[in-house]
């Protein structure tokens, strides 16, 4: 099962990595990210590996407002609920602060990001979280 994920979520070169060091690899260590695309991130967010990518503070920003804004209808009681908190994952990525639009231009190119929300769900995003998550557990399963 390992090799599998490894072989579909990672490029050839990176596919023995125990999952901690593939935690560590560029994100263009992922399959369809480009060398380039790594580098613009790397530049813009100083984002320099999967395990970065994955714990991002504006890539947790935007799943936290995604999930809020899915859910408000539910979580909230009839008085407090608002169209604007479901609207709010609709919102362009520079919604959040500390993304400028120079920013939001970079995410745009590279993975065709334009909203909180395709931030929050994007596939390169959901599999730098999963090699962490592996890392993680890998870790926990044999530790030193």
């Amino acid at each position: 099962m390992s090799s599998f994920l490894k072989e579909k979520y990672l490029d050839k070169e990176y596919e023995t990595l125990s999952w901690e060091k593939a935690a560590t690899a560029p994100i263009s260590a992922i399959r369809g990210v480009s060398k380039q695309d790594s580098e613009d991130l790397k530049k813009v967010f100083g984002i320099k590996s999967i395990r970065e990518l994955a714990m991002n503070r504006y890539v947790l920003f935007a799943q936290g407002i995604n999930l809020f804004s899915k859910t408000s209808g539910k979580i909230l009681d009839k008085p407090f609920q608002s169209k604007e908190f479901d609207e709010l994952r609709k919102k362009p990525i520079s919604a959040i602060a500390g993304v400028s639009e120079t920013d939001a231009a970079v995410l745009k190119r590279a993975f065709s990001i334009k909203t909180i929300q395709e931030l929050a769900e994007n596939k390169y995003v959901c599999i730098a979280q999963t090699i962490l998550n592996l890392a993680i557990l890998e870790e926990m399963v044999n530790p030193m």
